[in-house]
């Protein structure tokens, strides 16, 4: 069987692995990305769900040439007000208060991904072979060589972003701290009569976080929403009546009638945090080193974050002619991603049990925090730079 040799590769082609490979590219280093999926299947997706594309995001998109391909279908973000239920006294966010630009914005799944792979295919620097189903792989001190139904594969330099299942994370023997939420969301899109004026609504509830996200299209009179339910009464929403009358009831005419109601996608939710980032050439990136609950929408925002650091390290590596698989290297990337990862997960994951206990006490503590938050302009403007990935977190 074939073995080809490279300096650089990437498994997975989610738009974290995409990321790095079309930065590596503009910095004119050649990588090959190996993924299950056919070239035909990625570009024939499908996928009704959105993203959430925060500031700093938007950022690295620009530097990789895709921003201004998607930048007229994103919709802005330039408000977010959070509550408990269907309160009035809301914490509120406004980008104004940052003079950043738009908080983040919202894009359709299925566009961004297929302009991301688009570039890939254009890419000289990219080779991508897709169909390949991964055997097993083999590490010496010097290269790793991935062992596929289509030939072998050798590279310094091995990186998992085949997301939160992540085959490579296994192969690596890389442990993680596990947490099931007993959780599950659910995600769809609605229509409805008033404009959502680029207004993004955050309500908690005692069973779980209702998200509705401002789309583009329809005269700004869609949203996507990720309504978050606890396991317990997950069969409670099997009847389709009973799902529009709980989620309607929870909805409350935000932005008026609902006039459709897209058939809803379900995911389980749970936690995964890697205990190490690396280990003996091969290095997760992504939802393959963590994967957040969707509370804050900012599972993507981190790991393009990841994308863009390691590009960074690893084209410093390659330019001093060192081996960019060492611990030198890669410990050099650990360190600058580990604040930033370790924040945002703990910052999901408390966020999350805060808002889903029902104790009187919790509950009385949450409403006093958010009006003493929503008075603090300083704390209000941290929290906004850092959901929008302006500020830095590194060694």
């Amino acid at each position: 069987m074939d073995n080809h040799q490279h300096n650089i590769i990437i498994v997975g082609s989610g738009l974290v692995g995409m990321t790095l490979a079309l930065k590596l590219s503009k910095l004119r280093h050649k990588v090959i990305i190996l993924d299950k999926n056919s070239k035909k299947k990625l570009l024939e997706l499908k996928d009704s769900r959105t993203s959430a594309i925060s500031q700093g995001s938007s950022r690295i998109l620009k530097d990789i040439s895709i921003w201004d391909k998607i930048k007229e279908k994103a919709q802005p973000i330039n408000e977010i007000n959070v509550s408990e239920g269907i309160n009035t006294n809301e914490l509120n966010f406004k980008s104004q208060s940052v003079n950043e630009g738009p908080l983040g914005y919202i894009v359709d799944n299925t566009y961004l991904k297929k302009t991301f792979f688009k570039e890939v295919l254009k890419s000289s620097f990219i080779k991508f072979i897709g169909g390949i189903k991964i055997k097993d792989i083999k590490r010496t001190s010097n290269n790793a060589t991935i062992l596929t139904d289509k030939g072998n594969f050798s590279a310094s330099l091995i990186i998992g972003a085949d997301g939160r299942n992540s085959r490579m994370r296994f192969f690596a023997d890389i442990k993680s701290f596990f947490f099931d939420y007993n959780q599950v969301a659910y995600v769809f899109n609605i229509s409805h009569t008033l404009s959502h004026q680029s207004i993004a609504l955050e309500r908690f509830f005692p069973s779980g976080p209702l998200a509705l996200l401002p789309m583009q299209d329809n005269n700004k009179k869609s949203s996507s929403v990720v309504w978050t339910v606890d396991s317990a009464i997950e069969n409670k929403l099997l009847d389709n009546k009973k799902f529009n009358n709980a989620f309607e009831e929870r909805y409350a005419r935000a932005f008026g009638k609902i006039t459709k109601i897209s058939k809803p996608v379900k995911y389980n939710l749970n936690v995964i945090s890697c205990y190490e980032y690396f280990k003996r050439r091969i290095v997760l990136i992504g939802d393959a080193c963590q994967a957040i609950h969707p509370i804050a929408g900012q599972g993507l925002n981190l790991g393009l974050r990841d994308s863009y650091d390691l590009a960074k390290v690893i084209s410093e590596g390659l330019e001093l002619g060192l081996d960019i698989g060492s611990t030198y290297i890669l410990r050099d990337y650990s360190l600058k991603r580990l604040i930033d990862k370790k924040l945002l997960i703990q910052a999901t994951h408390r966020l999350n049990q805060l808002f889903s206990n029902n104790s009187i006490i919790i509950k009385t503590i949450r409403e006093n925090g958010l009006k003493i938050f929503n008075k603090s302009e300083f704390l209000k403007k941290k929290s906004m730079m850092f959901a929008m990935g302006l500020l830095k977190f590194d060694f």
